[in-house]
């Protein structure tokens, strides 16, 4: 665990924890479904050393973080995380002395992420908000990966098994399909907040360099 506390937030937010969330599903649904299977894999002699078990965790993770990678691609390709453009309500000084709204494109925003971020200075985000707004949509993109692969893995348990689903498996399938739907309308407003994020943080390095202009 000291190694986790150790790592960045966005390593934590983005690879550890939808890593774990994996690791939880997918354990429960072999406890739910073929407990045998699970009393199999953990006493099995292959994983009595703690390195073993450590490496197939951190696999989890980044094989997590590489399906989240790809669906975040799809997603964000297929304008999948809401409207492709809309107009902010701003209180009169925030953005500009006459200004009252804002339009913004988050996916347009979106692909300027990474070269903005590049540019900006180590104290633009002082205070951390828009790094945890990146963190927050990445966590829960890649959480869709982890309800994703339980879903089907309880399905194919179940059929395994060749008495069909019981009760409890039916239950658990479910509320891995309520965590998929709510995590990707936690996702699609997650990622508006960040395109805001993105629009306030340019638009201030807009401002900042107007005003080390020199005078005309």
């Amino acid at each position: 665990m000291g190694a986790f506390l150790g790592a960045s937030l966005w390593i934590t937010m983005a690879t550890i924890v939808p890593g774990l969330v994996t690791i939880a599903v997918v354990y429960l649904a072999l406890f739910i479904c073929s407990p045998e299977v699970l009393s199999d894999f953990i006493g099995s002699s292959y994983f009595d050393s703690d390195w073993v078990l450590v490496s197939i965790a951190v696999t989890i993770m980044v094989l997590t973080q590489t399906l989240g990678i790809l669906l975040e691609g799809f997603l964000v390709r297929r304008r999948l995380l809401g409207p492709a453009r809309q107009e902010i309500p701003m209180p009169i000084g925030i953005c500009h002395p006459k200004e009252d709204a804002v339009v913004l494109e988050p996916y347009e925003e979106y692909c300027g992420l990474y070269a903005l971020l590049a540019q900006l200075s180590e104290h633009a985000d002082a205070q951390g908000h828009l790094k945890r707004a990146l963190a927050q949509f990445f966590l829960t993109n890649n959480t869709l990966v982890s309800y994703a692969v339980g879903i089907p893995l309880v399905l194919v348990l179940g059929i395994r098994s060749g008495l069909g689903l019981s009760g409890l498996e039916i239950a658990f399938a479910a509320a891995l399909v309520l965590c998929l739907s709510f995590s990707y309308r936690v996702a699609v407003i997650r990622f508006q907040v960040m395109a805001k994020c993105l629009w306030a943080a340019r638009a201030a390095r807009r401002a900042a360099e107007e005003m080390a202009r020199p005078a005309s």
